[in-house]
């Protein structure tokens, strides 16, 4: 059994008054692309809320697998969104994934899932990127608080690379060139 996380709590501060994760992409917002690209291989997808969460809550209403997580302490960052879903796992391992990647392809999960490691990390050109895949028993050193965010605790543990033909990896939405860039690819 494969669970996911999804990051959505921030306050979205570099696309101005716009929430990022609401963004129109060829029809579907920001977050629907990220999270529809994880559903089929999660049993259950926590989506983590913050600053947006009213807003949200009607998005992610159309999703029977999904359960939102509200983070009270998302001011204080990504990381602390991802402990905060990381608490509701039972699965053996997850995913994680920011909300705002959503041009990572399926084939990208289905790949990744074929390695068995403690931790797996998509790479594109040798470049790595998201979505991250992890044996459950990270979840406690996770949540210790030893490491400032997610990152250094898998540059610290290490992990196995799987090569992906996704750019997608790579693209996430911090500003509105990004978000434009982006939207130029689903229009062509």
């Amino acid at each position: 059994m494969i669970e996911g996380v999804i990051a959505a709590a921030g306050k979205s501060q570099r696309t101005g008054e716009l929430n990022k994760l609401e963004l129109d992409l060829g029809g579907k917002a920001v977050l629907a692309r990220s999270l529809e690209s994880m559903l089929a291989f999660c049993s259950t997808d926590y989506v983590v809320v913050g600053h947006y969460r009213e807003s949200l809550e009607k998005l992610l209403g159309q999703y029977s697998n999904v359960e939102m997580v509200f983070n009270p302490s998302y001011e204080k960052g990504m990381f602390s969104s991802v402990k905060a879903g990381l608490v509701h796992i039972k699965a053996s391992r997850f995913f994680f994934m920011p909300g705002d990647c959503p041009c990572v392809t399926p084939q990208v999960f289905k790949q990744m899932l074929q390695i068995d490691a403690p931790i797996v990390v998509p790479s594109y050109q040798n470049r790595p990127g998201h979505p991250v895949l992890m044996h459950s028993t990270l979840i406690a050193p996770i949540l210790q608080g030893k490491f400032p965010s997610l990152n250094q605790f898998i540059t610290a543990q290490g992990c196995v690379f799987a090569e992906v033909d996704c750019p997608g990896i790579l693209m996430d939405i911090d500003t509105m060139e990004d978000y434009r860039q982006i939207q130029r690819r689903f229009l062509h």
